[in-house]
């Protein structure tokens, strides 16, 4: 099982270290979703799934994903499968964002 989060790059609690290294937020994230679902942990592989709002995946997701596309290409037999899975979550990161930001300028 997993459980998603899309990640502010640039929280005021974060945005030194994400400065420092890409990735941090949406790993950090990672951290807290497998503290919070750690009792399901013993009875299910559990998979955090974090993207920030930069689309840096954390360290955890990236081979989780990469690996889903590899599944994807297997059972649809097309490669490019591999890039729609990456186009689509960088679609809904932007688009994310566009709501986020429409949402503070609108009076």
């Amino acid at each position: 099982m997993w459980n998603a989060t899309a990640v502010d790059t640039f929280a005021q609690g974060q945005y030194k270290d994400s400065a420092r290294q890409a990735g941090f937020a949406a790993t950090k994230a990672e951290v807290a979703k497998c503290k919070k679902y750690h009792d399901l942990q013993s009875n299910y592989y559990f998979q955090p799934v974090a993207i920030e709002t930069t689309g840096v995946y954390g360290k955890s997701t990236a081979p989780f994903l990469s690996g889903l596309s590899k599944k994807l290409v297997d059972v649809s037999g097309d490669p490019r499968e591999h890039q729609w899975l990456h186009l689509r979550l960088s679609l809904a990161v932007a688009r994310g964002n566009a709501v986020s930001i429409l949402a503070c300028v609108q009076v």
